[in-house]
């Protein structure tokens, strides 16, 4: 007999996973900041964040997810349609991470193909820069 281990419960105590957002905006870019777990309970608060923000047509969006201690595959969904989002609204699009809970999954379904990812928010406003040279060369 196999004996699969069963995945530890990230609040014994049944409360509400706890996450957090901010959003700062430069001149350059609207930088989202997720803090804490991605669970399929705050992942349509995430999105409408993510489409308040392109609805202002911000230069560049980079959605840091640094301090991403769990991410749902919805989270992931979020992530890839917000990136369709903005390409639609020709808004620059980021992400910034080096969360292993982020990192992994995208890394397993192949899809740090599609997404634009960085290790850190400065890396990644530097290719939100020169991305227009890149592009229109």
């Amino acid at each position: 007999m196999t004996m699969i281990p069963l995945p530890r419960p990230r609040d014994p105590a049944g409360q509400a996973a706890i996450a957090s957002f901010d959003v700062l905006t430069t001149a350059d870019a609207a930088v989202l900041s997720a803090t804490g777990e991605l669970d399929i309970s705050v992942t349509d608060h995430l999105a409408g964040l993510i489409e308040r923000e392109l609805a202002f047509r911000p230069r560049a969006l980079v959605v840091d997810a640094s301090a991403v201690t769990f991410c749902a595959a919805r989270a992931l969904t979020v992530l890839l349609n917000s990136a369709a989002d903005a390409h639609a609204a020709g808004v620059p699009f980021a992400v910034v991470t080096r969360s292993r809970a982020v990192l992994r999954p995208l890394s397993v379904l192949g899809l740090e193909r599609v997404l634009p990812l960085h290790a850190d928010l400065s890396e990644a406003l530097a290719w939100l820069t020169l991305l227009p040279d890149l592009t229109t060369g």
